[in-house]
């Protein structure tokens, strides 16, 4: 079995300029407790923890682990599709 992450993964043409967002952190160290563990900070973690969190009265502790960036994992290498039109042009 081969390491994690992979130390050789490929990058993306998009991603050659990550956002200030890419390796945000909210606390200096990772809390003890929380209510919702997400694994992977791709686009169904991310969307997860949005939807958690959206208009939410009483939010839930939410924690995010991701092993690189945002959105840099498969999410990243193959997100394109998801921005594709039924035409088939990238828009």
């Amino acid at each position: 079995m081969g390491r994690f992450p992979e130390p050789q993964s490929t990058l993306p043409f998009w991603r050659t300029q990550p956002h200030e967002l890419d390796t945000h952190r909210t606390t200096e160290s990772l809390p003890t407790e929380c209510d919702v563990l997400i694994i992977g900070a791709g686009y169904a973690g991310a969307a997860t923890a949005f939807h958690l969190l959206k208009d939410s009265i009483s939010p839930p502790s939410v924690v995010i682990l991701e092993a690189r960036q945002a959105c840099s994992g498969a999410t990243g290498r193959n997100g394109i599709s998801m921005f594709v039109s039924k035409s088939g042009q990238v828009s």
